[in-house]
C-alpha cells in the first residue's frame, strides 16, 4: 500500500473511531508497527490527528461508541475465495422454508448472496445482509432487530435485552467470529459478542463460518464454546493441528478448498 493511501486510511479510521489503537491499525493495514508509528507521527506533525500513547486520536472526537474490530468494507476484501468456498458449503445446509439467523459478518454476507430468491424466514442484524436478501423478489422474509446502526460494521446492535430477537425461533444460526480456538468462537467488542450470544440462544443449531485466518487469532469475549457449536466450516489454509483441536470438541468440522475468488457485486440496498 502506498504511503499516501495508508495516511488517508489512518485519518479516516481515526476520525470514525475518535481514538484508535496502534495494534488495530497494524492489523487493518497489514503494515509493520514501526511503519504505522512513523505514519502517525507524520500525520500529527501535519495537524491531521493527535498522536497519543499507543495510538492516535481524532482532532474532533465523536461521541458515538465505535466498535472494536475490522470494518466491514475492509474485511470483505480479505480472504474472499476462502469465504466464498465456506459460504457455498453453508448454503448446502439451508432448505426452502427454513427459519435462518444470519449474524453480521463478511462471510455470512457471502452466504446471503447465495440465498437470494430462496423461500426462507431470516433474522439478521446486518442491514447489508438484509438488503442483499431483499434485492430479489420473490424471496426471503427478513426480520431485523431494533437498536443502533453502526455503519462502519454494517450492524444493528442494542444495549437492551428486548430488541425483537427474543421473538424469533431459528432452526440454525450462521455466524462468523473474530477468532476461533480452544475457547470457542470469540469477538473483540462486547456489544458484538453479546449480540451474537443472543442470536445463538434463538437457534436450534449453531454453525460457525471461519476462514483459516480466524484460527490464528484470539479474544477474551466468548460467543460460543466449541462444545456448543454444531458445525464449523473453515478452509484448507488451517493447519492439521488446528483442525484436530476443533474436531476434539466439535462433532462436525468441514474443511473447504478455496477456488478463484469472484468479485462481489455492488450493493444496491446498503452501503
Amino acid at each position: 500500500m502506498l504511503e499516501r493511501e495508508r495516511h488517508r486510511l489512518i485519518v479516516k479510521l481515526t476520525n470514525e473511531r475518535s481514538i484508535i489503537a496502534l495494534s488495530d491499525l497494524v492489523d487493518m493495514l497489514d503494515a509493520s508497527e514501526a511503519t504505522i508509528r512513523r505514519d502517525i507521527a507524520a500525520l500529527d506533525r501535519n495537524g491531521e490527528l493527535r498522536r497519543v500513547r499507543g495510538g492516535a486520536e481524532a482532532l474532533r472526537p465523536r461521541h458515538q461508541h465505535q466498535l472494536a474490530g475490522v470494518p466491514f468494507a475492509m474485511s470483505r476484501d480479505v480472504n474472499v475465495a476462502q469465504k466464498q468456498a465456506i459460504a457455498r458449503e453453508a448454503a448446502r445446509l439451508v432448505e426452502d422454508g427454513m427459519s435462518v439467523i444470519l449474524n453480521a459478518g463478511s462471510t455470512t454476507f457471502e452466504l446471503a448472496r447465495l440465498l437470494r430468491g430462496r423461500n426462507l424466514d431470516v433474522l439478521t442484524n446486518s442491514f447489508s445482509i438484509a438488503g442483499e436478501l431483499l434485492s430479489v423478489r420473490p424471496g426471503c422474509r427478513v426480520t431485523i432487530p431494533s437498536g443502533t446502526v453502526y455503519p462502519e460494521h454494517n450492524i444493528i446492535l442494542s444495549s437492551f435485552e428486548h430488541d425483537g430477537t427474543e421473538s424469533f425461533a431459528g432452526e440454525v444460526l450462521f455466524t462468523s467470529c473474530y477468532g476461533l480456538g480452544r475457547a470457542g468462537a470469540t469477538e473483540r467488542d462486547p456489544l458484538i459478542a453479546r449480540a451474537a450470544q443472543k442470536l445463538a440462544h434463538r437457534a436450534e443449531r449453531v454453525v460457525v463460518l471461519a476462514d483459516s485466518a480466524k484460527l490464528k487469532v484470539r479474544s477474551s469475549m466468548i460467543v460460543a464454546p466449541l462444545e456448543e457449536i454444531d458445525i464449523i466450516i473453515t478452509d484448507s489454509g488451517a493447519s492439521a493441528a488446528e483442525i484436530e483441536l476443533l474436531r476434539s470438541l466439535c462433532p462436525d468440522v468441514r474443511v473447504m478448498e478455496a477456488a478463484t475468488a469472484t468479485k462481489p457485486p455492488s450493493l444496491r440496498s446498503a452501503s
